[in-house]
């Protein structure tokens, strides 16, 4: 017997098994033979009617989506007014008082809640992905409905808003004046309530940058 030590792994090449179709593996850094496809960055990159394939594409949806946005807006403007009109109507029922009453009672809360949660969404940007900022501003909104579409009864200037101007003058009387006084206070309340909340984020400011000092003086 030797006295060499028994090694796992031969030196000598070992042949492949006959009838195998192993290829050889060129060497790492080793340049690509010609003939091969060659991968390139080039390649990926869309070709100038590609391009022009998809602005055509967007072109197109674009012109669509305002089509539908001007159609929508003809047939609202010929149905809102006249069917908020008639709301107002049935719900004042010819009464100068209940015409006032109803005129002021949603122009201060359709005025003065829709700016507090404005205030509120622009006071809560920038967290949790803004999504209570999309929250608060989407409140708002819905709750500016009543006052947008009495707005477009009195500003308007298709046949849906003569039509309920006249349904105003005969059905609630005093409502478009008591909602134009009530927009006004609805807006005086919201000022002074931005007011006192801007005095509250800046008297927590200066907390904040004296309380430091204070505890170094500790």
């Amino acid at each position: 017997m030797s006295n060499e030590p028994f090694s796992t792994h031969s030196s000598d090449p070992v042949d492949p098994p006959p009838g195998s179709h192993t290829a050889p593996v060129p060497p790492a850094g080793s340049p690509t033979p010609p003939g091969a496809p060659a991968t390139t960055d080039a390649s990926l990159k869309p070709t100038a009617a590609e391009r022009a394939n998809t602005i055509v594409k967007k072109a197109v949806v674009g012109l669509i989506i305002a089509a539908l946005l001007v159609i929508t807006y003809f047939i609202l403007e010929a149905f809102l007014p006249r069917w908020w009109a008639g709301q107002i109507g049935n719900r004042v029922n010819g009464s100068m008082v209940s015409g006032v009453w109803t005129g002021l009672v949603l122009g201060v809360l359709c005025t003065f809640v829709p700016l507090l949660l404005f205030t509120l969404a622009f006071l809560s940007r920038s967290r949790m992905r803004n999504v209570p900022a999309i929250a608060f501003a989407v409140a708002g909104v819905i709750v500016a409905i009543p006052n947008l579409l009495t707005l477009s009864v009195v500003a308007g200037g298709g046949n849906g808003a003569h039509a309920g101007e006249r349904i105003f003058d005969v059905d609630a009387p005093g409502f478009r004046a008591a909602t134009a006084w009530g927009v006004i206070i609805g807006v005086a309340l919201a000022i002074a309530v931005g007011w006192f909340i801007w005095r509250y984020r800046r008297r927590g400011r200066q907390l904040e940058a004296t309380s430091p000092k204070k505890q170094k003086k500790k």
